[in-house]
């Protein structure tokens, strides 16, 4: 086996055979229709339409995104095969990074090749296959999602061979590329926003391995990400009140009333989502967001009972169970958030336990799970905190959350095993 694991041409065999093994997988989906928010932010959109507007469209809120919208507008139209050929081309890519970044990371703890390879393959699979990651695939519109995570992911391997760059021009163009991965993200989806926090915590417990003058070392990157995040914050964020997702059917149907934007012939419509969410308090959602986190673990352990749109309740008291409307198909019954708060904080707690108990010991893999677990929580804070947005719960939202989960189970299956073979 290791081998075959060494073997030089093990890297593209696998991203060849990666490639296959996900195009089999959605193979089935290339004829589906547009569904939802596909309608108004494809279909109805007339701006996309033209591509002397690309311009203005990379310019509005999520313009990377909406651009490549444009151009598969300008290849195919209305014919939603191409559309879905792109969701999984870059479902696809983003395999090949999170492996490199997997890759990356054991190396970084000094874990034999061999074993870096296998876990890091494992991992990469299961982020190709998992049923969970079906809406941020399938669903058209949430290439958001896969777009921004492609972005996100190739942040950090900047940073890691910036590290390892000998030459200070190698390295500035390195760090420069942290800095334009970050922007690109930001403008796929807003949920990029939390980047700056994830270099920040890798770099501590893998390049820097815990110490702070190995951070302050590479202050031209972070004084890169914190223009661009303080940038991000008065001219997107604040303006925006939160992080929404663009939900037109939610939106226009529960909370906001359409307009109608000049000149372009598209359907605006007044989001209400942030602190601007008059039908839930920053309270409540923070509640209902306790059970929607332990929720999506649910999902990723069980991938059953999936919904493109859940009716989950929110939760009005912290020590009492929300109440579940008739008809509702979930996959476990909803304790009282505050339940599924010690759950949160005990798994917190663990994460913090094994990357400070490893400070005199950097390379233990105890440091690679810890990190993964609060990457978990550091990703989905946007939009499980107390920001309220007008849908609780979107499966699309876990699509790189889900890393640090099947990472954890990765290494801790490898850990298991080890034991009866030895």
């Amino acid at each position: 086996m290791d081998r075959l694991l060494l073997s030089r041409w093990f890297h593209p065999a696998f991203v060849l055979v990666a490639a296959i093994f996900t195009i089999l997988i959605y193979s089935n989906t290339f004829n589906s229709a547009f569904q939802f928010d596909d309608l108004p932010i494809i279909v109805d959109n007339t701006q996309l339409r033209d591509l002397s507007n690309l311009p203005a469209i990379l310019s509005g809120q999520r313009g990377l995104t909406m651009a490549t919208f444009a151009l598969n507008y300008a290849i195919s139209g209305m014919d939603t095969a191409g559309y879905h050929a792109v969701n999984l081309a870059i479902h696809i890519i983003n395999t090949g990074l999170v492996y490199l970044l997997l890759l990356y990371t054991l190396r970084l703890v000094n874990s034999t090749e061999a074993a870096a390879r296998r876990l890091s393959a494992l991992t990469a699979l299961i982020f190709a296959a998992h049923p969970v990651q079906t809406q941020a695939v399938t669903y058209i519109v949430q290439r958001m999602e896969s777009l921004m995570s492609l972005f996100f992911v190739l942040a950090i391997l900047f940073l890691v061979r910036a590290s390892k760059a000998t030459g200070t021009m190698k390295r500035a163009a390195l760090y420069s590329g942290v800095g334009a991965s970050y922007l690109l993200a930001f403008h796929s989806k807003e949920i990029a926003y939390t980047l700056p926090a994830v270099v920040l915590l890798y770099d501590f417990c893998f390049i820097a391995k815990g110490k702070f003058r190995g951070i302050a070392a590479k202050w031209p990157v972070y004084a890169i990400l914190g223009g661009l995040f303080a940038a991000f914050t008065i001219t997107t964020i604040m303006p925006l009140g939160g992080f929404n997702d663009l939900s037109d059917e939610s939106a226009d149907t529960k909370y906001a009333a359409p307009k109608v934007k000049a000149g372009l012939g598209t359907k605006e419509l007044d989001y209400t989502a942030g602190f601007k969410l008059s039908a839930v308090t920053p309270r409540e959602y923070l509640y209902t967001q306790f059970n929607v986190m332990t929720y999506y673990m649910g999902l990723l352990a069980f991938p059953a009972k999936q919904n493109l749109d859940y009716d989950f309740p929110w939760s009005k008291e912290l020590t009492k169970a929300p109440q579940v409307a008739e008809g509702t198909v979930l996959n476990t019954p909803l304790p009282p958030p505050i339940v599924s708060l010690l759950i949160l904080a005990a798994i917190t707690a663990a994460a913090f336990y094994m990357i400070i108990s490893t400070q005199k010991a950097p390379d233990s893999r105890k440091r690679v799970a810890g990190f993964f677990i609060l990457w978990y929580f550091i990703i989905l804070s946007p939009t499980s905190s107390i920001v309220p947005i007008i849908d609780a719960i979107y499966e699309h939202r876990v699509y790189l959350p889900s890393l640090g989960f099947f990472t954890i189970f990765v290494l801790a299956v490898d850990s298991v095993t080890a034991r009866f073979i030895r």
